[in-house]
């Protein structure tokens, strides 16, 4: 890695305005009924804020990983097992609405009350997360 060019800052004000774009875009798409892309892009919310708390506490660049878990452990934050087990949860809504074979199944359980549900779980780890920043 080329340390000369690297500011940590900046990298972790990147992460968090991608963050906050995808949760805007989480919101208006529950608030379209389009429950699997609310809880899709409500992953890729979390996964980037995890990616800005790494990079702030590593002075690296973010993990090549789409798993909140792992993100999670590499950020070198004490986190809760509750918290560790809502971000093992969400990953259902990156898997699941991104793979054809599952796709289907995923788009029948997005009924309204079921993504209502998940995106305030989504919401509060995503708080959760922010508040160490």
């Amino acid at each position: 890695m080329n340390r000369l060019n690297f500011n940590v800052k900046k990298t972790v004000d990147y992460w968090l305005r991608g963050a906050e774009y995808d949760l805007e875009t989480a919101q208006a798409m529950l608030k379209a009924g389009r429950y699997p892309y609310a809880l899709f892009m409500g992953h890729l919310a979390v996964e980037k804020l995890l990616k800005a708390l790494a990079v702030k506490k590593t002075k690296e660049h973010a993990p090549s990983t789409h798993s909140l878990p792992v993100l999670a452990k590499k950020s070198e934050e004490e986190i809760p097992e509750e918290m560790i087990g809502l971000l093992a949860r969400f990953m259902e809504f990156y898997k699941e609405s991104r793979y054809p074979e599952e796709e289907m199944k995923f788009y029948k359980r997005c009924a309204e009350k079921f993504t209502a549900k998940n995106m305030a779980e989504i919401e509060r780890g995503y708080q959760w997360i922010k508040r160490k920043l």
